[in-house]
């Protein structure tokens, strides 16, 4: 950024050279965390009374497909593994909540943020694995395989709604970029009967992933199949590398977020 920039945004040169420095402080900090310098960064095991036992990811997506047309996303997919776990572990599991998740359908009550199929299926591996980077590297996993896999597949025995045609492939977590690229492909609307039955068969979809790698974990076999993305380096922010999906031409960078008013 220019002198002509700074003096147009109401900046002085001094001031835009601390906002400066500040972001590469905070780019040292990052780095720290990438090379592993900084320890409070370390993972910590946490306790939970939620157990887990393996459970068949077939069963598991058929409940979480079911459950959709009266949950949605997120809520779904803790069906579809508390009501199994309820019958084969009990405990806690009995009385747990499963509509304390339905804020998150939409990306995050209609929003079109993250999708809440990720919300949903977080929050089971958080209250099962016991440990911060175990849950985070799932999570991670799961962003990757809903982002870069040809989706939905899941493919019910019984059509609740309607007959689909297409997979699309995400290339993003987020809710209305996801939804909205399949509704151009299956050339259909929001409020169609074909979105709602694309959106349940991809919750399905991801609560037979995360049931897979929970079985994984559980037989002590897991391991992760993709590094964290640890955006906050390389662009300033935490973010994804698809800023021009939303942005355009005008990406944010490090200068726009420097010159941010608190």
């Amino acid at each position: 950024m220019d002198e002509k920039t700074v003096a147009e945004n109401g900046y002085s040169r001094r001031s835009f050279l601390a906002d400066s420095g500040k972001v590469i402080a905070g780019a040292a900090v990052a780095s720290s965390l990438l090379t592993g310098q900084a320890k409070e960064a370390k993972a910590y095991p946490y306790s939970t009374g939620y157990k887990y036992t393996k459970l068949d990811p077939k069963e598991v997506g058929r409940i979480t497909y079911e459950n959709y047309f009266k949950r949605w996303c997120a809520s779904s997919i803790v069906a579809g593994f508390v009501e199994p776990l309820r019958k084969k572990v009990g405990g806690l599991w009995k009385s747990y909540p499963i509509d304390a998740m339905r804020w998150a359908h939409g990306g995050l009550a209609g929003w079109g943020a993250t999708c809440g199929t990720l919300n949903g299926a977080g929050a089971v591996i958080g209250l099962v694995t016991n440990n911060t980077d175990t849950a985070e590297e799932m999570v991670n996993d799961l962003a990757f395989y809903y982002s870069y896999t040809e989706l939905p597949s899941y493919a019910p025995a019984k059509i609740i709604k309607a007959k689909i045609h297409n997979m699309t492939l995400a290339g993003t977590i987020i809710c209305h970029i996801s939804v909205g690229r399949w509704m151009r492909s299956e050339d259909v609307s929001f409020l169609s009967d074909a979105r709602a039955e694309r959106c349940a068969r991809m919750a399905a979809n991801i609560a037979m992933e995360t049931a897979g790698m929970l079985n994984d974990w559980s037989d002590g076999k897991y391991k992760p199949k993709h590094k964290l993305l640890f955006n906050l380096a390389a662009n300033g922010i935490t973010s994804q590398n698809n800023c021009m999906d939303c942005h355009g031409q005008n990406v944010p960078g490090v200068e726009t977020y420097s010159t941010l008013k608190k």
